[in-house]
């Protein structure tokens, strides 16, 4: 098997797990509940990556003056909603 063989075999594969997520839109919104998922674990674990903020123009934002803390709790709460909105939308997809 050649290098090229490899590339068309991984190159059929991907595209159809495209197509299969094309013809299931839905199950799109099982993947975003995953990384709200980690995101919110980070969160929890009070992970670096996951409670740093860093905004272009952080002289808008609203959330500037509080202490790192609050803004974890506010990122908590957010996140938990989001994830919320997306398994509600999932099972209440029809």
């Amino acid at each position: 098997m050649t290098v090229i063989d490899m590339y068309e075999v991984i190159n059929n594969k991907v595209g159809s797990f495209f197509e299969w997520v094309q013809a299931h839109p839905k199950y799109g919104l099982l993947f975003a509940s995953g990384l709200l998922a980690l995101w919110f674990a980070g969160l929890l674990l009070r992970w670096k990556w996951a409670c740093h903020w860093q905004f272009s123009r952080s002289e808008t934002w609203i959330f500037d003056d509080c202490t790192p803390e609050t803004r974890r709790r506010i990122q908590i709460v957010l996140v938990s909603i989001a994830i919320i909105g997306c398994l509600t939308m999932f099972f209440a997809w029809r």
